[in-house]
C-alpha cells in the first residue's frame, strides 16, 4: 500500500508540473541590448487520432519494381510517349533502349468520416514518383520527385442522392465500372504507366456534382481544369507553296505562351490561354441482365480554344462526346469491355497524346477531328491469375487549308499533303544537306495490340504480393506529304513487381 501510495504522489506532482507549464504564458525571441536572445520552449504535441474519433483513416498503394524493353530508343521511363515514336530519320530511334525503375509505385490515404447517418466526407490524396523535375536525371541518384495523381474531398448526402466532389481527380470522361464515383474509375490492367491508346482519361483539377436516381440511373456534371494542346506548322512546304508561321499579310499567330513569373507554373514550359474550363456531363445505367451486372455510360464535352494574331482574340468551340460498355460475358470468369470518344479538339484527353488543335490561316485556332476506340477482354483463370488483351487506337482526320493572298498561296491546317516529309525516311546523321533531312512528321493516327498477364503469389494477412508482364506492339502513322507517308513501330516488353501492404 505504501508503495501504491507514492506512486499516486509522483503522478500528482508531475500533473502538476504539467498545467503550470500549460498556464505559463509563450516565451519569445526577445531583445537585450541589441542582441537577440532564443529561449527554448517545448515541441507542439501531435495530434492524436483518438482527438478525431469520428475520422477513418485507410492507407494504400503499392511498391513496385519494374522493368521495359523497347526496340526503338525513346528515352522514357515506364510510360510511353505514343505520339513520339521515332520515324527513321532519328539517329537515337535506331538503337533499343532497356530500362528499370521503381518510379510507379503508389502511396495513397484515405479519409472518411459520418457526420451523420446520411451525410458523409472523405478526403484523399494519390501520389506516385513518375514527376521530372527540370534538374531530375538518371546519372547517380535517379532523383525523380512525387507528383500529384489525385487530391480531393468529397461530400456525399445520401438522404437526397446527391454528391459533390471538389479538387484533382480523375476526369469525368473517363470509364466507371458502376455508377459515377471516383473510386471506381476503370483502367486497363496494362503496366505501362501511359495506357493504352485509344483509352480516354485525363487527372485534373474541378468541381462535380452527381445525382442518383435509385441504384441503376446516375447523372453528373463537372467543371474541369482546360488545357490546349497545339499542332507546330511544318517550316516546309511543296514549292509553290508558303507555310503560315506567319500569316498572311503579316504577323505571328500566338497560341501559347511561358508564363509571366510569380505564379507558382514552371517558366521552362508554355500554357495555352483557357478563358473558361471544360465543361463534361455525363450518364451512367447500371442494370442487371441476366444475372449479370452491365455497365453502361456516355459523356459530352465542351471545350475552348483561344489564339492571338491581328491584334485580337479568336476563339473558337470545341468538344465531342463518347461511351463505354462493360459486360462480364462469363461472370467471374471473362469480362469484356469497349469504349470510344469522336469529335474535334479531344486529343489530349486520350492516351496518346495527340493534339487538339492547330492554327488556321485566319490565325484562329483550329480544333482537329479525332476519334477513339479501346476494346479489351480480362480473364480470371484462376483465382491468383489473370490474363487480358487489348487492341487500341486513336485516329485525326486531315483538316488541309489553302488560301491566295497577293499571288502568295499559303498552305495550313493539319495533315495537308503540302507539307514536306521527304527527309523522314532517312536518318539525320550530320552528313547530308539540311534539304535532303526535313520530315514535317504530323501523326495521323496511332494504334497498339498489348497483352499480358498478373499473377498474385502471396495473398494472406501481410498483404499482397503480385508480378506481372505485359507485351506490346505500337504503330505510329504519320499523314501523307511531300517525299510519302512516314510510320514508325516499336515493340514493348514491360515486367512487374508489386508489394500492396495495405
Amino acid at each position: 500500500m505504501a508503495e501504491i501510495r507514492e506512486l499516486k504522489a509522483k503522478q500528482h506532482a508531475l500533473e502538476s508540473r504539467l498545467d503550470k507549464q500549460q498556464k505559463a504564458p509563450p516565451q519569445h525571441q526577445h531583445a537585450d541590448r541589441g542582441a537577440v536572445k532564443t529561449v527554448k520552449s517545448d515541441p507542439p504535441a501531435p495530434v492524436s487520432l483518438d482527438k478525431l474519433p469520428g475520422v477513418t483513416l485507410t492507407p494504400g498503394g503499392f511498391f513496385a519494381a519494374e522493368s521495359v524493353y523497347r526496340t526503338h530508343w525513346m528515352g522514357s521511363d515506364i510510360v510511353e510517349g505514343f505520339q513520339n515514336i521515332p520515324f527513321a530519320n532519328n539517329p537515337a530511334g535506331h538503337t533499343d533502349e532497356f530500362r528499370f525503375s521503381a518510379r510507379q509505385s503508389r502511396l495513397s490515404l484515405r479519409a472518411d468520416g459520418d457526420v451523420d447517418p446520411s451525410t458523409h466526407l472523405t478526403g484523399y490524396v494519390e501520389i506516385d514518383f513518375l514527376g521530372a523535375a527540370q534538374t531530375a536525371n538518371s546519372n547517380q541518384t535517379s532523383s525523380y520527385n512525387p507528383r500529384i495523381r489525385q487530391l480531393y474531398t468529397s461530400l456525399d448526402l445520401n438522404e437526397f442522392d446527391l454528391h459533390f466532389l471538389a479538387g484533382q481527380a480523375w476526369t469525368l470522361a473517363t470509364t466507371n465500372s458502376n455508377g459515377i464515383k471516383p473510386e471506381t474509375i476503370l483502367t486497363p490492367p496494362q503496366i505501362d504507366a501511359q495506357y493504352i491508346p485509344g483509352f480516354v482519361f485525363a487527372r485534373q483539377p474541378g468541381l462535380r456534382i452527381t445525382k442518383n436516381f435509385g441504384k441503376e440511373f446516375s447523372v453528373a456534371f463537372a467543371a474541369e481544369e482546360a488545357a490546349t494542346t497545339f499542332a507546330a506548322v511544318p517550316a516546309n512546304v511543296a514549292p509553290g507553296f508558303t507555310n503560315v508561321a506567319t500569316l498572311p499579310g503579316g504577323g505571328v499567330p500566338l497560341v501559347v505562351s511561358a508564363p509571366l513569373g510569380g505564379g507558382l507554373y514552371n517558366s521552362s514550359n508554355n500554357y495555352s490561354f483557357n478563358r473558361m474550363p471544360d465543361l463534361i456531363a455525363k450518364v451512367a445505367w447500371d442494370p442487371t441482365i441476366l444475372d449479370r451486372h452491365i455497365h453502361v455510360e456516355g459523356f459530352g464535352l465542351l471545350r475552348d480554344f483561344t489564339s492571338r494574331a491581328y491584334l485580337g482574340n479568336h476563339s473558337v468551340w470545341a468538344g465531342g462526346g463518347g461511351a463505354s460498355v462493360i459486360v462480364p460475358v462469363v461472370p467471374k470468369l471473362l469480362d469484356f469491355q469497349v469504349s470510344g470518344a469522336i469529335g474535334h479538339g479531344i486529343g489530349r484527353y486520350g492516351a496518346s497524346g495527340l493534339p487538339d488543335a492547330t492554327t488556321s490561316i485566319t490565325g484562329a485556332p483550329l480544333p482537329i477531328q479525332q476519334r477513339m476506340l479501346l476494346i479489351g477482354a480480362i480473364g480470371h483463370v484462376t483465382p491468383q491469375t489473370d490474363v487480358y488483351a487489348f487492341a487500341g487506337g486513336e485516329f485525326s482526320s486531315a483538316q488541309p487549308q489553302f488560301e491566295t493572298v497577293g499571288g502568295t498561296t499559303y498552305a495550313g491546317g493539319y495533315g495537308n499533303w503540302a507539307y514536306d516529309n521527304s527527309g523522314c525516311g532517312i536518318e539525320n546523321s550530320g552528313l547530308l544537306p539540311a534539304a535532303l533531312t526535313v520530315c514535317a512528321g504530323q501523326t495521323k493516327s496511332v494504334r497498339q495490340l498489348t497483352g499480358g498477364f498478373w499473377h498474385t503469389l502471396y495473398s494472406g494477412s501481410f498483404g499482397k504480393f503480385k508480378a506481372g508482364v505485359q507485351y506490346s506492339y505500337t504503330v505510329r502513322d504519320g499523314f501523307q506529304g511531300l517525299g510519302g507517308s512516314p510510320q514508325g513501330r516499336n515493340s514493348m516488353i514491360f515486367t512487374s513487381i508489386r508489394y500492396y501492404p495495405f
